[in-house]
């Protein structure tokens, strides 16, 4: 049996040799055991390097007025993106520093989280919604 530690921030690709581990036949010299990582993709966070991506969708009203959403990180731990009182512009990305993955063999050091906004606009405006939109924009 051989037992296999993966340590946090390991790349996808990366890869681990454990010298003479194969097995070993009569007259041969014993292998190398080479492991390949391979990362599963995950159905929320992305990763690119040391950091990682997400997408979060707002409402219009929450663009023009602001928000306060708080993300479930990979291991658990909440991650406020706090916008409250500010114009949010569709494809905004903001960086969470030192939320990202550890980095690799650098014990304490980690990515950036990047959140890009996404604006859901609503597909239809009622009558009264429409005239309080003009009433609006015409000052």
């Amino acid at each position: 049996m051989l037992a296999i530690f993966v340590e946090k921030g390991t790349a996808d690709g990366h890869k681990i040799t454990y010298k003479s581990s194969a097995d070993e036949y009569i007259n041969v010299r014993t292998g190398n055991v080479v492991i390949q990582i391979q990362e599963i993709p995950h159905a929320v966070y992305e990763r690119k390097q040391n950091d990682l991506r997400i997408t979060i969708d707002i409402t219009l009203k929450e663009a023009l007025l602001g928000f306060k959403k708080t993300l479930t990180h990979l291991d658990g731990h909440p991650v406020v993106v706090d916008r409250s009182n500010q114009v949010t512009k569709p494809g905004l990305q903001i960086r969470i520093k030192n939320e990202g993955m550890p980095v690799f063999e650098q014990y304490g050091d980690y990515g950036d989280l990047i959140v890009t906004c996404t604006v859901n606009l609503p597909k239809q405006l009622t009558s009264e919604q429409q005239r309080l939109f003009r009433d609006l924009f015409r000052n």
